[in-house]
């Protein structure tokens, strides 16, 4: 006859039973949670496309309470309140996307935004560098970098503060010299082995950036230089068009100030109101 199996060996641990039970539950909890804010998230998107902001807000806010480790989610709800004039949420949510994503260029980038959209300068400034530093051989960051010093400079200018514009700007004329190095820095075999994207060079965009950059330091001849590369992009054409009327406003070349003010607002007809605001922007020479 076999033995017979002790009380214990008969008995369940309750233990370990509460244990998997826990477990289990936590479990479902997160799945749940991961669903619902799934669900809200495509709520959300729907709301947005719909132009319907108030509902498509709500509904991110919801899908970032269910699930706070998301970035997205906090991307998205950046752009949200970046569109609703609300820069210190945005630049809250876009510090809690970058902490999820500490190595995303694209992620400091819309600190970068953030920072700019709040009056928060310097800090934009370093956020756009960072995004540089951690994808060097992306030109879109260069782009970035450029735009966000220029944008930072006409900040402080409309703030009074005239040696923090002028460094700012000037960094933004530093962009070509940055791109240079980082080819020069490559070697025979990597420059063989670049072929999944152009060979980095000062793009039209940067063009823009200095143009402005250049416009705003009292540079006109330097800025209209500039800003005819940029032309060259027929998609920076509106944009371009608008500086290089202030830079013929400045030259008091009224009439043909005016004839690229209407050429830019054929492409975009903020371009009309936006001369306005930035005809009432101080320089720092002219």
């Amino acid at each position: 006859m076999r033995p017979l199996k002790s009380a214990k060996t008969q008995t369940s641990n309750p233990v370990a039973l509460a244990a998997a039970t826990v477990a289990g539950a936590i479990v479902f909890l997160f799945a749940f949670f991961l669903a619902s804010a799934g669900s809200y998230a495509s709520q959300a998107a729907g709301y947005l496309q719909q132009g319907n902001v108030q509902q498509g807000l709500a509904a991110m806010q919801k899908a970032a309470a269910y699930n706070p480790f998301n970035a997205d989610y906090h991307t998205v709800l950046m752009r949200i309140y970046l569109g609703t004039g609300k820069p210190q949420q945005a630049l809250e949510e876009a510090r809690r996307a970058a902490a999820l994503s500490r190595y995303s260029a694209g992620r400091q980038a819309d600190l970068a935004r953030a920072s700019l959209a709040a009056g928060r300068y310097p800090d934009a400034v370093n956020y756009a560098r960072r995004a540089l530093e951690l994808a060097p051989y992306q030109i879109a960051w260069y782009e970035t970098f450029a735009t966000t010093c220029a944008a930072a400079g006409r900040g402080e200018l409309q703030a009074g503060n005239r040696d923090a514009a002028r460094r700012h700007l000037e960094e933004a004329l530093k962009v070509p010299e940055m791109i240079q190095a980082r080819v020069a820095g490559l070697g025979e075999e990597e420059k063989k082995l670049w072929v999944d994207a152009p060979m980095l060079s000062v793009t039209p965009g940067v063009h823009l950036e200095m143009g402005q950059a250049r416009y705003l330091l009292g540079d006109l001849p330097g800025a209209e230089k500039s800003l005819q590369a940029a032309l060259q992009d027929s998609q920076l054409k509106g944009e371009a068009s608008l500086w290089l009327a202030l830079v013929r406003e400045k030259q008091g070349k009224t009439e043909e100030a005016k004839k690229l003010v209407k050429e830019a607002g054929q492409i975009n007809k903020s371009f009309e109101a936006a001369f306005q605001q930035l005809k009432a922007v101080p320089t720092l020479q002219g």
